[in-house]
């Protein structure tokens, strides 16, 4: 029973690991949620059965055995919530709700997903719409409690956390090397760059098309996942999702690239010199960190 109960949290783990990816993507933050505006609890599940009554046809929602369950609420003024239930094996759900003038409790939207990272998307694309918007809330106003049953660890609070967390700070400040991860047409990429960051903007720039660093399709990025590693270190420090935009040569483009240019090594000639010849075959990269 111990081993059957140890693989299925196993086979959980991934999707765990997704969870605290979209947390951090959205900037919810932990906390009580019984005194937030809005609350979303990730629970472990067992043996879901949903009824749900569509128009005036009940249908049966079932998730055999152990999955994640997503539920997030609010109160005030009235009450909206949805629920999300992923599992490894099974037709992942969404269900959002609202509660009507007259006082019932009426289902808004439903969708079923094959894949449970496909269904983390979806409930946080659509409980943002039909619970936070539809309450003039956002995510900055939720919290978020983990079931203690889920053994939520320090790796998955870095994967959920903020750029202002000590560890962060410190990569942004000590280290020369970032991991960037974003999506491609046949899955995703994940590939080391230097970096500069310029604390007093609190931005970071990353060069592409020099010799030693090429990235695919930089031109097109606008977003991106930032992984900081601690120095010296093979640990990860934290996960952070990433506004990106390319700069346009021009007076912009020439000081950020001379400030660029300066901290690199082992580049023969004048930051000025070095930035003018960027501007003609890189791309220069401006990351914003969300949270």
């Amino acid at each position: 029973m111990a081993l059957r109960e140890e693989r299925r949290r196993t086979a959980l783990s991934p999707i765990v690991e997704e969870v605290a990816r979209a947390i951090g993507r959205h900037g919810v933050k932990p906390g009580e949620t019984a005194g937030a505006k809005a609350a979303l609890r990730v629970t472990l599940e067992r043996d879901v059965s949903r009824v749900i009554q569509v128009y005036w046809t009940p249908f049966e929602a079932t998730v055999p055995g152990s999955s994640i369950g997503l539920h997030l609420e609010v109160a005030e003024p009235t009450v909206h919530w949805a629920e999300c239930y992923l599992s490894p094996e099974y037709r992942n759900w969404v269900f959002c709700f609202h509660e009507r003038p007259d006082g019932d409790i009426q289902l808004a939207y439903h969708r079923d997903y094959a894949a449970p990272e496909e269904a983390v998307r979806g409930f946080f694309d659509l409980s943002g719409w039909y619970v936070l918007t539809a309450t003039d809330k956002a995510w900055s106003d939720a919290a978020y409690e983990v079931d203690p049953e889920l053994d939520w660890t320090d790796h998955h609070s870095a994967l959920s956390g903020s750029s202002q967390a000590g560890g962060i700070q410190e990569s942004l400040k000590k280290s020369t090397i970032i991991w960037l991860r974003w999506p491609t047409q046949s899955g995703t990429e994940t590939m080391p760059v230097w970096f500069v960051y310029d604390q007093k903007a609190n931005r970071i720039f990353v060069l592409s098309g020099e010799r030693q660093q090429t990235i695919p399709g930089a031109e097109s990025l606008r977003e991106v996942d930032v992984i900081f590693r601690w120095k010296g270190k093979n640990a990860r420090v934290g996960e952070v999702p990433a506004n990106v935009r390319v700069l346009e040569p021009g007076p912009e483009w020439d000081e950020v690239a001379e400030k660029v240019a300066e901290k690199r090594l082992n580049i023969p000639g004048l930051p000025e010199d070095t930035a003018r010849r960027w501007r003609d075959e890189c791309t220069l990269l401006e990351l914003t960190l969300r949270t």
